[in-house]
């Protein structure tokens, strides 16, 4: 079941399309039938019939959007109906909708072939892949990611600096506008990432969560020019020149997280300058196609470098950038990013600000 450029279905469409989406998946001797609810707390229910008779009621919720923040309401209402499974019907459920979904033993279909379905009695299990961004949005619609700059500046301060956070304040901090902080703030409140009060201001942020969303959403290469060098004298010569270096630059990935999480021994290393022709003539390193060990990064602004803490007068990516390089990253990268993640989380008041 693939999304087309046709309308977006409707609430009543859509117990439609999570029976047809379960029936496609089941084998042919099973029933799947959409019966009327009998309570009105619920939108329909969704009978599954196995060959020797046994079925299965799901209470389905049908909505055009259910996000991840919206998922704790629905799964207490769901829950009040007993003997039953719930299952979330919707035109699209993002990644972090359906993992809360997960989290609260929701099954789920959604329009464009997400599927999520599970039951005791009798056994069913059933999983499909759909798409991962919302086919029907438009330019009106909130944004859905956290691919831009202003996205990006908004996850580090918020990562970074402790709440409470104004928008105002917050714009300020993170040095973007008003109104593209208030759509990235949008976002994380949609997906259950920070915690806002009636006057809109964000008390607290699940700040973990955030980076591995921002994660999600990031490419270490992307929009950015890249040199690829050889470092003949290996690492600890470049960090020698660079100790010595006045220009901007940081260094990220695995040498960066070598000073909170010892790994094995670098290979690569990972540096930030916003005038990268400038910091290769200081290091009077080669460009080099293959076996280079020194990935020279020019970003398009200076994101990599705020906040960036320096060790034996080299500079260094803060923990939040750190990560995130990491998790994208190849080979042992993503493993060495999950690490410095779970020391962040044991070891907050060591890197954030207060």
């Amino acid at each position: 079941m693939e999304a087309t450029a046709l309308a977006a279905p409707t609430d009543r469409q859509l117990q439609t399309v999570a029976a047809d989406a379960v029936r496609a998946l089941l084998p042919a001797s099973w029933k799947v039938a959409v019966r009327a609810a009998r309570r009105r707390d619920v939108d329909a229910t969704l009978r599954l019939t196995a060959p020797d008779g046994r079925s299965a009621d799901l209470a389905v919720e049908a909505k055009q959007r259910i996000e991840a923040r919206d998922v704790p309401s629905v799964a207490r209402q769901l829950r009040e109906i007993e003997a039953s499974t719930g299952l979330v019907a919707a035109r699209y459920l993002s990644p972090r909708a359906r993992e809360a979904l997960r989290a609260e033993g929701l099954s789920y279909v959604d329009a464009t072939g997400n599927v999520n379905v599970s039951v005791d009695e009798p056994a069913v299990a059933l999983r499909a892949v759909g798409a991962d961004r919302d086919p029907w949005r438009t330019p009106e619609s909130p944004i859905g990611s956290l691919q831009g700059l202003p996205a990006a500046r908004v996850v580090r301060a918020l990562v970074d600096l402790p709440a409470p956070w104004k928008m105002r304040d917050l714009a300020a901090a993170a040095g973007t506008s008003l109104g593209s902080t208030a759509r990235a703030v949008d976002l994380l409140d949609r997906e259950g990432l920070i915690e806002r009060d009636r006057r809109g201001t964000i008390q607290s942020a699940t700040w973990d969560e955030l980076l591995e969303r921002w994660a999600a959403d990031y490419d270490l290469t992307r929009g950015r020019r890249v040199i690829r060098l050889l470092a003949p004298r290996g690492l600890e010569a470049v960090e020698r020149t660079l100790a010595k270096v006045r220009q901007p630059y940081a260094v990220g990935g695995s040498l960066a997280a070598r000073w909170q999480l010892p790994y094995a021994e670098p290979t690569t290393a990972l540096v930030y300058a916003p005038d990268a022709d400038r910091l290769q003539r200081a290091l009077r390193l080669t460009p080099a196609q293959t076996r280079a060990n020194v990935l020279l990064i020019e970003p398009r602004d200076d994101l990599p470098l705020v906040r960036a803490q320096r060790r034996d007068d080299v500079a260094y990516t803060a923990p939040s950038q750190t990560v995130v390089d990491l998790l994208n990253g190849p080979g042992r990268n993503p493993e060495e990013g999950r690490a410095l993640l779970d020391w962040m989380r044991t070891n907050k008041r060591d890197w954030r600000a207060r």
